[in-house]
């Protein structure tokens, strides 16, 4: 007569326990640049960015929740983190910046990151105490004021417990060693900085950054997404040795050797630690069609969820390829 309760409160406590595992809390907000240096259209790529992360996502309360500000002269919080319950909702919210913001002015990227400092994590908005704070800032260009910027970036750290700061670099105006954009990143900037020669190439980096917002996802560059595959390894000293293989629009991958000026870093090519870090990256010049076959390019799929933890992705895994 004893036993059953136990073995049911046993039971009731590990089903508790396995619905935790599986679950993924993220609260993450994403800071979009919309600067004048940006096109409407490469403005609409990015977009277009974030609808790809957030459908290798699983959305709701009890998962992931999504937050969007923008910001130019001015910042706008284009919606909080619990105004969209479901991955369909989030998805409608998101294409609509494509009508509703018109890219122009200066790039106060200092202003934004102090706004969501203060404002997007608070529970009114939808900041849940058991989610880990996630921020995502994209960027075309440098700030108005690095020194202001860094230390925004900092007080994000230092005030919001388990928050870490991804950054994704966009254009001629940056690099994988732009000191600004290591100074916004968390450490280790190896894994934190990402960057992109042209808005065309970002879609390469929504597996980085859906498995780094939820490393249960497995999920590929898409077929249709223009690569290069460069493989940078930095070693001790800062040390930069990189190979690129570059794919053809086939069904079998080209031979090493392409051409490299359109690329996608994972990171710095010095490391603050000075030791070995292999970095990993993709984008392309050929306009992309699935390749497999040689020189591990592998097979691309459009993103598939993984159905449990036995479906995890290694967080060391950068690229799409197998």
């Amino acid at each position: 007569m004893v036993k059953q309760p136990r073995v049911l409160y046993f039971c009731v406590i590990l089903f508790c326990s396995i619905q935790g595992f599986l679950a993924v809390k993220k609260d993450v907000v994403f800071v979009v640049d919309k600067s004048g240096s940006i096109d409407q259209s490469d403005f609409d790529t990015a977009i277009d960015f974030l609808k790809d992360i957030i459908t290798a996502l699983t959305i709701g309360v009890n998962d992931v929740q999504v937050s969007v500000v923008s910001f130019s002269d001015t910042y706008n919080e284009e919606f909080d983190l619990n105004d969209n319950a479901d991955q369909a909702s989030l998805l409608t919210a998101v294409n609509g910046l494509k009508s509703s913001i018109t890219t122009n002015g200066g790039t106060f990227t200092a202003d934004a990151l102090n706004y969501v400092q203060s404002s997007s994590f608070t529970t009114g908005k939808g900041a849940r105490t058991d989610a880990d704070p996630i921020v995502i800032v994209m960027t075309d260009g440098l700030s108005q004021n690095t020194a202001q910027t860094t230390t925004a970036a900092d007080l994000i750290r230092s005030s919001i417990t388990g928050s870490i700061i991804y950054v994704i670099g966009i254009g001629a105006d940056l690099s994988s060693t732009t000191q600004e954009l290591l100074n916004i990143a968390s450490d280790p900037d190896a894994d934190n900085v990402l960057y992109v020669t042209y808005f065309t190439y970002i879609c390469n980096l929504v597996p980085d950054i859906a498995v780094k917002i939820d490393s249960s996802v497995s999920v590929s560059v898409a077929g249709d997404c223009e690569q290069t595959t460069t493989t940078v390894f930095v070693g001790k000293g800062g040390v930069v040795v990189t190979t690129t293989t570059t794919t053809t629009p086939t069904t079998t991958a080209a031979a090493a050797g392409g051409g490299g000026s359109n690329s996608v870093h994972m990171a710095a090519s010095s490391d603050s630690d000075n030791d070995d870090t292999a970095i990993i990256a993709g984008v392309t010049t050929s306009v992309g069609v699935v390749a497999m076959g040689a020189a591990g390019a592998g097979m691309f799929y459009r993103y598939k969820k993984g159905l449990g933890p036995c479906n995890k992705v290694s967080s060391g895994i950068k690229t799409a390829w197998a």
